[in-house]
Parts: structure tokens; sequence; C-alpha cells
């Protein structure tokens, strides 16, 4: 009788076991986001249709979820702050580096979120310098730590790329 019991609640287990693990997603390609060029195309081209106020409204939202970590639609504010970001807009380069420093929208990258806010600095946002100060503090606590020279060149290459998609919009 025991037997009996004993395989009656191992095979009770077991399905529990199959059908629980059935429904949750595994970890795939698809989880790991980040925009590709035509994306970020397309996001500038919609990002550049807003009047300005509605522009800097929407980024303030967005910022203040994604700092947060309480942004209610993240990748949806990721992708307008890299749209308005590309298109310029320092706020939306700082709402970017807060984005991949934290993983909201988009995979976590402390040396991605670095260039943005080195760009974001660059480009007038006053807040920027001390997330610049701190996410290279991030970075020089990995091994192997940028060098400085090696962060200038990522931020410059941005920064070309940057202009590319900028004149490719114009087109």
């Amino acid at each position: 009788m025991f037997e009996r019991l004993f395989l009656v609640v191992t095979f009770i287990f077991s399905v529990f076991a199959f059908t629980t693990a059935a429904q949750v997603p595994a970890s795939s390609e698809k989880d790991i986001y980040r925009p590709d060029k035509s994306d970020i195309i397309a996001w500038m081209n919609q990002a550049s249709k807003m009047p300005a106020a509605q522009q800097n409204e929407r980024t303030d939202a967005a910022l203040k979820g994604i700092m947060s970590s309480v942004s209610k639609t993240p990748r949806s504010d990721f992708q307008l702050c890299v749209a308005l970001a590309y298109l310029g807009n320092a706020k939306a380069q700082r709402c970017v580096g807060y984005a991949y420093e934290k993983g909201i929208g988009v995979v976590d990258d402390t040396l991605e979120a670095y260039v943005w806010f080195e760009l974001a600095q660059s480009g007038g946002d006053a807040e920027s310098k001390a997330d610049v100060a701190r996410v290279i503090l991030i970075l020089n606590s990995s091994y192997p730590a940028p060098t400085e020279e090696e962060l200038e060149v990522m931020a410059a290459e941005q920064k070309v790329k940057i202009a590319g998609y900028q004149k490719e919009i114009k087109k």
C-alpha cells in the first residue's frame, strides 16, 4: 500500500514539475535586447515629428520612470529616449544611460551607460556629471577596467554614429 501511495505522490509531483517548467519561458536570445540601426532610424523618424514640448514632457516622464526603476512601459520609454538621444537631446541621452546602467528596457551594459552619460554631459546636461563619476567607479571596480583613452574612443565613436544617423534621417 505504501508503495502505491509513493508511486502516486511521485507521479503527481513529476506532472506538477513538468507543467510548471513548461509555463516558465526559458531565457533566450530574445530576452537580450539591443536595438539595431533600422530600429533606431525608425524611432528617430517618429520622434522627430513630435512637437518639442511633447518631446520634453515624454522625456521627463521616461527619465523619471527609468531612474526610479518603476517604468510602466520600460521598452517604449527606452525607445523614445534612444530616438531623442540620437536626435541630440541631452536629457534623453541621460535617460538612455540610466536604461543601460539599470537594464530597464534593454540589456544592462555599464560601458554603454558611461558613453551615454558622457554624451549627455558634453551636450549640456549638468546632472550627468555625477552619473559619469558613478559609472566610472563601477567600471574601475571591474577587471579589466577600461582605460580613460578607451572610454574617450567609445564616446567619440558614438558621436560619429549619431551624426551618421542624423544625416540618414535628413535624406
